[in-house]
């Protein structure tokens, strides 16, 4: 807070706020996060059925991405951070609505409540400064996260689509096509940065609102022809005012259930604890990554205390929780980002100088977000199929790996021996039979979990991604030498100490280098704040944890 509070003003004024960049992110930012939480609300919708009643809809998610988002940007410690509902939150969600059908519980009070207890957790949390443990969360754990859920994403696009067939041929056909094509062309814009036709802007708006061009295509395909307006397909389903998708009161009644029930959600409380302690400090810990020479500071444990916050609200009102959103939070600072060219050739490469930190940009596409609850837009809202949102699942899904040097590995396994080849070094340094076990090993606790999350288990995937960290803490270095770890878990970016650095270089960096005393496991590059203290280095800089 102390870090934080003395820039707190200049968020609101610096003459930052009036570039065309802030404006540019505003809109860019209020697309990237709209358009999946749609996807997720028919998720959601379709699993959250009670007697013959959605309990959560598209206004729910859109509500709760909106509400949170503002609440965060006003008060949170890092604003470049940007809030929503997430695929792991619908699946924790969806998993925590099959247990009460199965006990026979009502899910919207158990729900709060188990918000309420992981509210209180967050807390806790926040205040004894846990936050410092997501220094042993590396590469290992991030990327077998992201893989796991790139696939729940096809899974649930692809099986979304393929159902429709047992129903009527001719509108899964239609459905079919338009799912397929939302993809197929989203996947296609989004590579525009590689094309030489075109100015670099236009290349680059092109492949940013990728997605937004395409769902916006295949939303009006359906209405193209009277001949295509006859076949029925499924659209999202929103009320004609703002209310509750099934009209029920906004607040939740706590009282709604047993005793014995609401104390029992402290056990999905503690998951989704787990859950947001990874994925949320993850996605923070990425929106300040070194490259973007943030100068302002971090607060990772004011930001997770507002998280409870929010969450408190979200579950007194039965919405869904949110947390910092990957790759929307990084995405967001990127967009912020004014940048350089720096060498020649194969060498030359962007070099971000500054980035405009502020609230502005987040606060604005969070309120715009809410905007689209209003009737007038909910009526349109209601024109976009379920099919295009299918799509946009299996886009997400397939964007999601490129980049991931895990799934790079998994590729390279049934790669011609001669043809294999990687601009990441473990190849040079590492025996090939060394990375077949590592990537197999990887794999199938990727596929566990997967599983899981398809068992009426499903609630406890949080746990089974904690668990990776465990494994390559305590169990990896018994059978991998630690250079081979190293090249295989390493973030690929350079340590310098903070000394031999020249007073150029400094400045350029704002103070947010990693010093000598990195840890082992490089991981996420993060340097331990007591060791920093040891070696007479800033902490506030050399580790982003620190808050």
């Amino acid at each position: 807070l102390k870090r934080r509070s003395r820039w707190y003003w200049d968020d609101w004024t610096n003459e930052g706020i009036f570039s065309a960049k802030v404006t540019a992110s505003i809109f860019f930012m209020f697309f990237t996060s709209i358009a999946p939480a749609i996807t997720f609300s028919v998720l959601l919708e379709a699993n959250t059925e009670e007697n013959s009643s959605v309990q959560i809809g598209a206004v729910e998610v859109i509500f709760s991405t909106a509400l949170t988002g503002v609440i965060f940007a006003i008060f949170g410690g890092q604003p470049l951070c940007i809030l929503g509902v997430t695929g792991p939150v619908s699946i924790f969600s969806i998993a925590v609505f099959n247990v009460t059908q199965q006990l026979g519980i009502k899910f919207l009070p158990f729900y709060a409540w188990t918000q309420i207890w992981a509210a209180l957790m967050h807390v806790v949390l926040a205040m004894t400064n846990m936050c410092d443990l997501i220094a042993w969360v590396t590469r290992y754990s991030c990327e077998t996260f992201g893989c796991l859920i790139a696939t729940i994403y096809l899974y649930t696009g692809a099986r979304a689509l393929g159902d429709r067939f047992y129903w009527d041929l001719e509108a899964a056909l239609l459905s079919l096509i338009l799912g397929i094509g939302t993809a197929l062309v989203a996947l296609f814009l989004s590579g525009a940065r590689e094309w030489v036709v075109m100015r670099k802007f236009w290349r680059d708006l092109t492949s940013d609102y990728a997605a937004t061009i395409s769902i916006l295509f295949f939303t009006a395909v359906p209405y193209m022809t009277n001949k295509i307006r006859r076949v029925d397909i499924d659209k999202l389903q929103v009320p004609d005012t703002f209310e509750t998708t099934s009209g029920r009161s906004w607040f939740v009644d706590l009282g709604d259930i047993s005793p014995g029930a609401a104390i029992g959600a402290i056990i999905p409380g503690f998951v989704l604890t787990v859950l947001f302690f990874f994925d949320h400090n993850v996605s923070s810990l990425l929106s300040q990554a070194p490259e973007f020479k943030l100068r302002k500071g971090s607060a990772f444990h004011w930001d997770f205390f507002v998280v409870g916050i929010n969450i408190l609200i979200t579950g007194l009102l039965g919405i869904p929780p949110t947390n910092g959103l990957i790759p929307q939070a990084p995405l967001h600072t990127k967009s912020l980002s004014e940048v350089r060219f720096v060498g020649e050739g194969k060498g030359r490469r962007e070099v971000v100088t500054h980035v405009h930190e502020q609230r502005v940009s987040n606060l604005l596409q969070a309120a715009m977000i809410g905007i689209t609850l209003s009737p007038p837009l909910l009526g349109v809202l209601r024109l976009i199929p379920n099919a295009t949102l299918d799509g946009l699942f299996l886009f997400m899904g397939a964007a999601s790996f490129p980049g991931n040097q895990f799934a790079e590995r998994v590729v390279l396994l049934v790669t011609e021996p001669e043809l294999r080849e990687s601009h990441n070094d473990f190849l040079t340094k590492v025996p090939w039979k060394s990375i077949e076990n590592f990537t197999l090993i990887q794999l199938a606790f990727c596929a566990v979990i997967f599983g899981v999350t398809l068992t009426p288990a499903a609630m406890l995937f949080p746990l089974f991604i904690a668990s990776l960290v465990f494994m390559r803490k305590s169990v990896y270095p018994q059978y991998y030498s630690r250079d081979y770890i190293l090249a295989l878990d390493s973030d690929g970016m350079p340590v310098l100490a903070n000394e031999d650095k020249s007073d150029d270089e400094k400045a350029m960096e704002m103070g947010n280098v990693r010093a000598k005393g990195h840890t082992e496991e490089k991981g996420l590059g993060l340097t331990p704040i007591s060791e920093a203290k040891s070696k007479n280095i800033d902490a506030s800089n050399s580790s982003p944890l620190n808050s």
